[in-house]
């Protein structure tokens, strides 16, 4: 009778991940480092060290980290399903919002993140109109714009720039800008925008 096999043991917590998940944790409770040291009463340069993977608490000191995030242990330490935490949307399901009504030249939005608001992160996709440049925005964090087919020029007041498909642009959201398309042809662009958090 072959002899019984032991089950695997479950290999160690990785530091760097912990930390990465407390920090992504954090950060969607909008949470500052300091506000974590404070509720947890351990020390602030601790915790950043936690974040970035250098140290490895404790069991104790996770499971008093976990309970001011509100999340519970094996969260942090990569134990519960990984499904909770994948957010799929199909193409059927994506919301397309127009800028301003039916208006031909207007922009149309498809967002592509749904129910994420707390992740800090937005992603669209864009049709992009004619008469773009005529809505100025601003915001926190970064933007970063790929054109995905067709001409799109960026306007930052005076000064703009033209991408062609498979071109890119980043800038900081609180510079005023807009957008439209050039020439004729549709132009459809992602757009991300990465909010600021601390």
């Amino acid at each position: 009778m072959p002899p019984k096999r032991l089950p695997l043991a479950a290999p160690p917590p990785d530091a760097q991940q912990v930390g990465l998940r407390i920090r992504a944790t954090r950060r969607q409770r909008k949470l500052t480092l300091t506000a974590l040291a404070e509720q947890t009463g351990l020390d602030k340069g601790f915790l950043s060290r936690l974040e970035r993977g250098e140290k490895f608490g404790s069991v104790g000191t996770l499971h008093t980290v976990a309970t001011v995030l509100g999340t519970p242990l094996s969260a942090l330490l990569g134990e519960a399903d990984p499904k909770d935490e994948i957010h799929i949307v199909r193409a059927s399901e994506r919301h397309r919002l127009s800028s301003s009504g039916t208006e031909p030249g207007e922009h149309t939005y498809e967002a592509i993140t749904m129910g994420a608001s707390n992740s800090g992160l937005s992603v669209m996709v864009v049709e992009v109109g004619t008469h773009g440049e005529r809505t100025v925005a601003h915001h926190g964090g970064d933007e970063l714009i790929f054109v995905l087919e067709g001409r799109v020029r960026v306007h930052f007041g005076e000064h703009t720039v033209l991408l062609e498909r498979d071109d890119s642009v980043r800038f900081p959201g609180y510079l005023p800008h807009s957008l439209c398309a050039e020439g004729r042809k549709t132009a459809r662009a992602l757009i991300i925008i990465a909010s600021d958090q601390a």
